[in-house]
């Protein structure tokens, strides 16, 4: 559990960094390239988000051969008699350490069985308020369509009242779902070939990855902003697509369908439905590709400048916790082997002279010595001084 929480973390900072860089680059390349292979770009984001990028490049990384602390084994009966700074620094440390998961875990868990309730709620009522629509010439136009992308599955058009704009919910049985509203046969034709083209390109399933990077990453902000930007570039993309080809009448109708449609109140989503509505913000960036009819070029370039960035700030960052990993304290115990306590308190003294004079020899290494050994003293070293003073003398003698 902690592997997986610290690959975790490593995971989010990274993704993070390239989540920020490619934000604040989107305005250049939405005018450059196309919105389905800026679409791409996200769904990769997300991608690594949820798996983490670093096991690719530990090969970028040179090892790094940690120094092994000499550790004399401890008997279970030990106890610990001298307590110092480091040592209580550590003990809270491990605390910390075993504290992190549980929190992690816990809010993973909530956003998970907060997701599931208000989709299992908004799923008892559509089936309660909606109904097959009647409409022969609706039916027809959503079979047509169904057969020029070349859709094997029987799609489903209900009429819901509680909703305010169309949407597809359903991994297997899609369902179309229209409000109430009086729009024209063009207007409904552009609506359902792009719930349509929805379903053709999976994704809802790609919302449910995003979704679980926000479940795994719930703690980090920039998840938050990633799953956004990764809805509403879906949405441009979609409308690409529905608009290929299209004239600037053909897009002016669209454009109007969907102020119809937004001019009916507000929305009502789930994290698992796809919705025709997404913000005013994001409303006016819509309308605004959708009466550009310039000629855009595919981001292939793009999609592999974020899988090398992805790559150097995983390599980065695995680097910094193999330094780490370099520099982590060892921890010195009494020697079970001992018959008496006294041969315990010998060995305990005899290991410090060996550091005492290794320190000596380089004292440069002083410092770090004295950081990263822990020692903890053998039972029953609260006894006499004399007990503890006789055999120093003797080991001092024999190092004269």
């Amino acid at each position: 559990m902690h592997g997986f929480l610290d690959i975790l973390i490593y995971n989010s900072i990274s993704m993070s960094a390239v989540t920020l860089i490619f934000m604040v680059i989107m305005p250049v390349v939405s005018k450059r390239y196309t919105a389905k292979w800026c679409y791409i770009c996200w769904i990769i984001i997300g991608l690594l988000w949820v798996f983490p990028c670093r096991p690719l490049i530990d090969f970028l990384i040179i090892p790094i051969k940690i120094p092994e602390v000499p550790i004399i084994p401890n008997r279970s009966d030990i106890g610990i008699s001298t307590i110092t700074g480091d040592a209580v620094y550590i003990q809270a440390f491990y605390y910390l350490k075993w504290m992190l998961p549980a929190i992690w875990l816990i809010g993973a868990l909530s956003i998970s069985v907060y997701h599931f309730l208000r989709h299992r709620y908004f799923i008892k009522m559509i089936r309660r308020w909606s109904a097959p629509v009647t409409d022969l010439n609706s039916e027809l136009m959503l079979k047509n369509l169904c057969i020029e992308l070349n859709i094997n599955k029987n799609v489903e058009l209900r009429e819901c009242k509680v909703i305010t704009s169309p949407m597809m919910i359903g991994f297997f049985h899609p369902v179309i779902l229209l409000p109430p509203l009086q729009i024209s046969d063009t207007e409904l034709f552009l609506i359902l070939k792009h719930e349509v083209v929805h379903f053709k390109r999976y994704d809802l399933w790609y919302k449910t990855l995003i979704l679980t990077a926000t479940v795994l990453h719930w703690f980090n902000p920039i998840v938050y902003l990633m799953a956004k930007k990764v809805v509403s570039q879906c949405e441009f993309s979609c409308d690409e697509i529905v608009l290929k080809g299209a004239d600037l009448q053909r897009r002016r109708q669209y454009g109007e369908a969907i102020i119809k449609i937004v001019k009916y109140g507000a929305k009502f989503q789930t994290a698992l439905s796809k919705n025709f509505y997404g913000g005013k913000q994001n409303m006016k960036n819509r309308l605004s590709l959708i009466m550009n009819t310039k000629q855009k070029k595919s981001g292939i370039i793009v999609l592999g400048i974020i899988f090398l960035g992805a790559l150097m700030t995983g390599a980065t960052l695995a680097a910094a916790t193999n330094s780490k990993e370099s520099t982590t304290p060892g921890v010195i115990v009494a020697n079970p082997e001992s018959n008496s306590d006294t041969d315990n308190e010998e060995n305990h003294l005899r290991e410090l002279l060996r550091n005492y004079h290794s320190n000596n020899a380089n004292s440069n290494d002083l410092k770090e010595s004295y950081q990263t050994k822990v020692v903890i003293g053998p039972p029953n070293s609260d006894k006499d001084s004399d007990t503890l003073i006789t055999p120093l003398k003797e080991l001092l003698k024999k190092y004269r």
